[in-house]
């Protein structure tokens, strides 16, 4: 169906988008300029998700059941997202070199974020029609 195609493909620039911009940037960018363009086209580019994952709840449930299922989908990826900041700072602190430079820790923080996102991306793109489920 079209609608299922068209919230793959904005679903899938929202995540597959910000996967590259953020393995570029592990790769440490010489310029600062480079990093910059990178880091926003990788926060730019999830706007993208409104016009998909954001408008899939919406079409999965209808008006009545919308805003709970939309909920309950989110919720994980907040739960995870609040213990990720916490993990991401141990894991900063202990590969931090003697001078407290985190420079590979980035990288592996930048490239487990572009991975996440890549599964993300595979998921929505295998898993997902715009079939209603729910009146």
């Amino acid at each position: 169906e079209k609608r299922t195609r068209v919230r793959k493909l904005f679903q899938s620039i929202a995540l597959l988008g910000p996967a590259t911009c953020l393995y570029l940037l592990s790769t440490n960018p010489e310029r600062a300029s480079t990093a910059q363009i990178l880091l926003g086209g990788a926060v730019g580019l999830q706007a993208f998700d409104a016009a998909g994952f954001g408008a899939a709840t919406q079409e999965k449930a209808g008006e009545r059941w919308a805003g709970l299922l939309y909920s309950l989908t989110s919720l994980p990826g907040v739960m995870v997202g609040s213990v990720s900041v916490s993990v991401t700072g141990r894991l900063l602190d202990q590969m931090a070199d003697a001078e407290g430079n985190y420079g590979s820790g980035w990288a592996l923080v930048f490239q487990s974020n572009a991975a996440i996102c890549v599964v993300g991306a595979l998921a929505f793109l295998f898993l997902y029609d715009s079939k209603k489920e729910f009146e």
